[in-house]
Order: structure tokens, then C-alpha cells, then sequence
């Protein structure tokens, strides 16, 4: 889904830009009202998504209650972070383009901005005691859905669409193609799903059997033949982290040398060295691979990228061991979107 950062912004700017100039909802110093406590009766929850903000002023307080709104849409998300440091860089084919699957996330927050477009701030209260103001901010469910299936409907045209090319396809290329831009239509679309699932809405019909598709395409990029070849300090562990990778991305590949054919190539350089980390009770290693992708049919390098990890531990060989692991899976990671996005933008 959305990350909570963009979906909380996307809410914001169409607080901003609405259709029309809308009425502000009164301040009131009455008695302590009891939607300040999430509980309206005026906008059921049955009918509503509501959230409740509070600031030193209307318009903090305006800003929190829209963004309790977005949160309830991330509430199942779980955000992992991790402290490291990392340095990474894409090109593919010399130039920066928007990939399909980008298109595809776009859509789905076009979708998102429009259902929240209907989000307003219906009730204000200021604690004459305090000074804290407050603000009930609501969604109409019912208008929100309107805005999710209609962006799901014309999904599921897409992925009917990819999914026919994809069974009519005998090609490996042509099939990998077809399969990459339906699995990023079912993607988009599962996205939408689960909106629709906190507006209380149940699964909606598909012409596109999801399990189905979902199998096939995986079939068709498992079908490639992905040859993986690396060079330098750390040369296997990177071999065996994209190896790995690729499997966990559904896509076969072997390890193999410079030079080796393949529908798909990819060449790593690598390397690693100690590093100054500032701290002498601590040894740092800092990990680099220079990786390029290739079409083995055209001879064509299409996505070049950098990478590297730092790790430190009490012993200098175990802090090495680190950084290149964290650095194999960087790279796995970004190889599997790069050949992903490669097959949809055919």
C-alpha cells in the first residue's frame, strides 16, 4: 500500500485542493464534546471514517484529525527500519523514465487522492481550559467507495488484457513481458483491495482469476534462463546473494563466469575494505559492487547500478562478513526490480 508519509500528504494537498471553497466548522468552548473522545454520534462510523487532531491551533489540530484518517488506512501496514548506511544509483539505458510499475502505483494513488478529496473537518472545539484546540475530521465511506472501484474496474481491464497476451505469447521474452505488467496490475489492484477492506467493503469480482494469473506469470519469468556472474573481494557471497534473491523473487538463476551467455546476464564487480568508523572498540568494513544487467539476446546492457553496506563488529573478519551479506541482499533486491521493470516496459 501507500507508504503512511505519502498517503498523509496526498490527504493533506487535497485538503488544499478541493472542488470548491468549503464552510469551516465552527469553534465551539462548550462543554467537552464526545467525538473529542472518537465517539460521534452525528457521523457513525458505520457511515464514516473519522479521525480526531489536536494542536496548539485550528490548523495543526485541522492537519492531525486528516491525518488519523490516512493512518487508519496503514493501519496494517508494519514499517521495518534498520540503521545502516547504503549508497545506491540506477540508470537503465542511459536515461530516467517512469517504469510501468511506477505508472501502475501512480494510478493507485490517483485513486487515493480522490477518495480522500472528500475528507473534511466537520467539528472544532477549543478546551477553554488549556487553550488545546480540536478538530473531527470525516470521510464518507460510501463516496470513498464510488472512488476505489472505479479505479479497480479499470484495473481489472488491464490485467484481462495482459493476462490474454500472456496466454496467447510462446516467446520467453514475450511471455516474461506480459507476465511483469500483469503482476504489476495485480499489485495495484490488491492495494485498492484493502482500501476498500477498511471502508468496510468485501472482495470485489474479477474477470481475471488473481491465483491463477498470479502462477502464470511467475511461470513465465521462472522460465528465463538468468545467468549470474561476479568478480572481485566477495565475489561468491554476491553470486549467492543475488542467486538467492532472484529464487525469492521467483526467478531462476545460476551462478556463473564472465563471459557466459544467458537471456539475462548480470555482472558484478566487487570488493571490500576496513574502514574508519570513529570508534576504536568497534572494526568497520564497508562493502561495494558495481553491478550491470544485460539482454543476452541484443548483447545490450540495460540497468547499471551501484551498491554498498557498512557493518562493524568487535572482530574485523566478522564486520567484512556483515557488510558483504547486507550487500549481496541490496543488490539482490534491486536486480530482481531492475529485471522486473526491464519486462514491463517492453
Amino acid at each position: 500500500m501507500i507508504n503512511r508519509h505519502c498517503l498523509v500528504a496526498l490527504l493533506l494537498c487535497s485538503a488544499c485542493a478541493g472542488s470548491g471553497p468549503t464552510r469551516p466548522a465552527a469553534v465551539s468552548s462548550a462543554s467537552r464534546p464526545a467525538w473529542v473522545d472518537g465517539d460521534s454520534p452525528r457521523f457513525p462510523r458505520s457511515q464514516y471514517v473519522v479521525g480526531v487532531g489536536s494542536g496548539d491551533d485550528e490548523a495543526a489540530a485541522s492537519d492531525r484529525a486528516r491525518g488519523e484518517i490516512a493512518r487508519v488506512f496503514m493501519s496494517a501496514v508494519n514499517v521495518n527500519t534498520t540503521v545502516d548506511e547504503s549508497e545506491t544509483s540506477l540508470t537503465q539505458g542511459g536515461k530516467t523514465s517512469s517504469s510501468f510499475s511506477q505508472l501502475i502505483a501512480q494510478n493507485v494513488r490517483t485513486a487515493s487522492q480522490k477518495m480522500l478529496e472528500g475528507v473534511e473537518v466537520v467539528e472544532r472545539w477549543r478546551d477553554s481550559a488549556t487553550g488545546r484546540h480540536y478538530a473531527l475530521a470525516s470521510l464518507s465511506k460510501s463516496k470513498a467507495m464510488a472512488a476505489v472501484e472505479e479505479k479497480t474496474a479499470a484495473l481489472d481491464a488491464d490485467a484481462a488484457q495482459w493476462k490474454a497476451k500472456l496466454d496467447a505469447a510462446s516467446d520467453t521474452f514475450e511471455r516474461a513481458k506480459a507476465a511483469a505488467k500483469l503482476a504489476a496490475v495485480l499489485k495495484g489492484r490488491l492495494e485498492l483491495e484493502n482500501d476498500r477492506r477498511v471502508l468496510g467493503g468485501g472482495a470485489l469480482p474479477s474477470g481475471v482469476d488473481a491465483a491463477a494469473a498470479k502462477s502464470a506469470a511467475a511461470a513465465a519469468l521462472a522460465a528465463l534462463d538468468v545467468v549470474v556472474a561476479a568478480t572481485g573481494d566477495g565475489a561468491d557471497q554476491i553470486e549467492t546473494g543475488i542467486v538467492s534473491g532472484l529464487a525469492a523473487a521467483g526467478l531462476t538463476a545460476k551462478r556463473g563466469n564472465p563471459g557466459d551467455k544467458g537471456d539475462l546476464v548480470i555482472d558484478a564487480a566487487a570488493e571490500s575494505q576496513p574502514v574508519d568508523g570513529g570508534d576504536k572498540r568497534w572494526k568497520w568494513s564497508r562493502a561495494a559492487a558495481t553491478v550491470a544487467l544485460r539482454d543476452g539476446r541484443a548483447d545490450k546492457t540495460f540497468a547499471r547500478f551501484t551498491v554498498s553496506d557498512r557493518q562493524a563488529s568487535a572482530d574485523a573478519a566478522e564486520a567484512r562478513r556483515r557488510a558483504l551479506g547486507g550487500l549481496a541482499k541490496k543488490a539482490s533486491e534491486t536486480v530482481s526490480a531492475a529485471i522486473a521493470d526491464f519486462f514491463a516496459n517492453q
